[in-house]
């Protein structure tokens, strides 16, 4: 290997790793708590909308069949969203 190669991949090495380490920090002091709750959330909510489109084809309708918020994906959005239930856990306490 050439040595503009190979100190090319050393370099990009080093950057990789000094990104997972910042990341891994991040993670550790709870920097990352609002961003791993916005994506339970809509992760929920996207479960939401794909349970709603079944009962839709289903042949129900919303508001008089049911309701947006007995979906089962809306329930887990606003338990994560509050920190409470098995999904609460999605972010730390401070």
């Amino acid at each position: 290997m050439e040595s503009s190669t190979t100190q090319s991949l050393l370099i990009s090495l080093a950057i990789i790793v000094a990104v997972f380490a910042g990341g891994f920090f991040a993670y550790q002091q709870g920097m990352l708590d609002p961003i791993i709750e916005q994506i339970g959330v809509m992760m929920f909510k996207a479960k939401a909308e794909a349970e709603k489109k079944k009962l839709q084809a289903q042949g129900q309708k919303a508001g008089q069949d049911f309701v947006d918020d007995q979906l089962k994906g809306n329930k887990q959005a606003a338990d994560v969203a509050d920190g409470i239930g098995s999904f609460g856990g999605l972010k730390k306490q401070l």
